[in-house]
């Protein structure tokens, strides 16, 4: 989280381009932030309309909403990088820019907790989940307990910041109870998994996937009885034979 008027470092770090100018860093700063706040007015569109038809699709409409908002963190996250390695030349600018990257950062937060907020009150009562529902919830229930430490900051203090917390958990709480309405997808691979809540899921391919790994291989080969002749290898097909070729044997053909 962004810290309110950051104090001064004595020397600026060396930028990654130090053959640029201040004007041209000082360019660079104002179009993150302005493509920040575009982003900000798109999540709210995208927010509107996974809360449109929740039970149609709304889940899939939600995750560009929330995939929008991680866009924006992290781009946000970059913006804080070169304010801090602004040169000494944009000393005036920089309280004024930190500034405004917070305002736009709170405003993220709290647009992200009251569109989840509105979406899983109603999704969590939809009837009918559709499959993959375990899965992609565990997804955003981590993007919420991820977004939830931002509450934790003292820019949060009062009472608007414990109820955007309160929020926060109750709409854990709903992520999770859809959860335990439908049972995770099983698992096809040769080891085992994770799932969404931590849990273990144990391979479902092969005869011995309830078995730990290693321990399959382990296991001795049934016996066949003594006077039980091997199994006699199956005869070749004509048809789809594979026969080694020399040059002799071209050299054969043509005469």
């Amino acid at each position: 989280m962004m810290r309110s008027n950051p104090p001064r470092r004595p020397a600026a770090p060396p930028a990654p381009n130090p053959g640029r100018s201040a004007a041209q860093r000082q360019r660079e700063i104002a179009t993150l932030l302005m493509r920040l706040d575009a982003m900000l007015k798109q999540s709210a569109e995208l927010a509107q309309t996974a809360r449109e038809r929740v039970s149609v699709g709304g889940l899939a409409r939600y995750r560009r909403f929330s995939r929008r908002v991680r866009d924006f963190f992290a781009l946000a996250a970059l913006t804080q990088e070169r304010l801090d390695a602004a040169p000494e030349e944009m000393e005036d600018l920089i309280d004024p820019m930190t500034t405004a990257l917070e305002r736009l950062h709170a405003r993220m937060v709290v647009q992200f907790v009251e569109g989840s907020a509105g979406f899983f009150s109603s999704f969590a009562r939809v009837k009918a989940l559709p499959i993959g529902t375990h899965e992609m919830c565990g997804v955003e229930l981590r993007g919420v307990l991820e977004i939830r430490k931002f509450l934790d900051d003292p820019l949060y203090e009062g009472e608007r910041g414990q109820a955007l917390r309160a929020e926060a958990d109750r709409i854990a709480a709903l992520i999770r109870r859809v959860m335990d309405r439908i049972p995770p997808l099983p698992d096809f691979g040769d080891e085992p998994s994770i799932g969404p809540r931590g849990t273990l899921n144990s391979p479902l391919k092969g005869p011995n996937a309830h078995m730990p790994p290693g321990r399959a291989a382990a296991r001795p080969a049934v016996a066949r009885p003594a006077n039980m002749p091997p199994p006699a290898p199956p005869a070749p097909n004509p048809s789809t034979e594979v026969r080694s070729l020399s040059l002799d044997q071209f050299e054969d053909d043509e005469e």
